[in-house]
């Protein structure tokens, strides 16, 4: 057997951090996902309001075209 030694394993917490570029890449991953989560919802909002402004205008027009 070889009675080398073999250091154990870095587990200092410096090692357990992640190192800066890796911090600021997490963040901007996470600003990019919120801001599309608003667009997303935005455009959701946005589109349910025109669905129901059709809706409106829509029997708005048949009670007037069944009146005559």
């Amino acid at each position: 057997m070889d009675d080398t030694l073999i250091p154990p394993p870095e587990s200092s917490a410096s090692s357990l951090t992640p190192s800066r570029r890796q911090q600021s890449w997490g963040a901007l991953v996470s600003i990019i996902v919120i801001v599309c989560m608003v667009v997303v919802g935005a455009f959701y909002a946005w589109g349910k309001r025109i669905a129901e402004v059709r809706y409106y205008q829509d029997q708005g027009t048949m009670s007037t075209t069944t009146a005559q």
